[in-house]
């Protein structure tokens, strides 16, 4: 017998009777978001971990890793000691469950509304201005804005700008279109955050960090096969929260 064959079958067994379980065991505690009481600041908190990167984890022998935190931005120096916590004392929530609110979030209505510095993307301010005229209410206005990256000369060899200076300068730009638009909302109490990231992952992660009661945002209207496919930022932040979503049309005012 073919001494490659039967090494094969034996690297299969390994896998199908040892690897394979030891993965689905990592995995399982982790394919929803958890509750838990947060062992620095007592409180609680939701936490996500990538259920394939505990699988890996667990077949590398290391621990799993925290990909997202409901107290991200009141913890410094987290070392993930919830992730030690015993199964019992974790409680899965279903996918895109809002997190606790936070200590620190406003005791009234916090809408967020995410621009992406297009004028479509305003349509959606008249309307939420309406909304938070109620006593109490805050306008969180957000940019969420891409990483950079290094910039160079079409032959390759000269660098016309470094990454970080790029995305710096974004940042620039987006809390100067934000403090434009705030002062267009005279009568409202506003607040306002630039982020680097993903736009559905900071879109989730300023609502969830907040406590946003309301998301507000303009989306483009697009063909019926890409809303199938479920392309856009609002098909996509309806399948990763479940913070109420208001949506208008993209540039309905201008197109009319």
């Amino acid at each position: 017998m073919d001494p490659w064959i039967v090494l094969l079958g034996i690297v299969g067994i390994a896998l199908a009777f040892v690897l394979v379980p030891v993965a689905v065991s990592a995995c399982a505690p982790w394919r929803r978001p958890v509750r838990l009481t947060c062992p620095r600041r007592g409180t609680q908190a939701q936490v996500r971990v990538s259920p394939w990167a505990a699988a890996v984890a667990a077949l590398a022998g290391r621990g799993a890793r925290v990909e997202r935190c409901s107290l991200v931005n009141f913890i410094r120096g987290c070392r993930e000691e919830c992730l030690a916590l015993p199964e019992a004392s974790r409680r899965p929530v279903p996918p895109g469950t809002p997190p606790p609110r936070p200590e620190t979030a406003t005791t009234g209505h916090t809408i967020l509304v995410p621009l992406d510095g297009q004028p479509g993307s305003e349509e959606v301010l008249p309307l939420v201005a309406d909304l938070a005229r109620r006593p109490g209410a805050t306008v969180r206005l957000l940019r969420v804005v891409p990483p950079a990256v290094t910039v160079r000369s079409d032959d390759g060899v000269r660098v016309l700008a470094y990454s970080d200076e790029e995305t710096a300068r974004r940042e620039q730009e987006a809390r100067a279109y934000l403090s434009d638009v705030a002062r267009r909302l005279p009568d409202v109490i506003v607040a306002s955050v630039v982020r680097v990231s993903d736009p559905v992952a900071g879109i989730v992660d300023e609502a969830e960090a907040v406590g946003a009661d309301l998301i507000a945002m303009a989306s483009h209207r697009r063909h019926p096969l890409a809303r199938l496919l479920g392309r856009s930022v609002a098909a996509r932040l309806a399948r990763a929260t479940r913070i109420p979503t208001l949506v208008v049309p993209y540039g309905a005012r201008s197109a009319a």
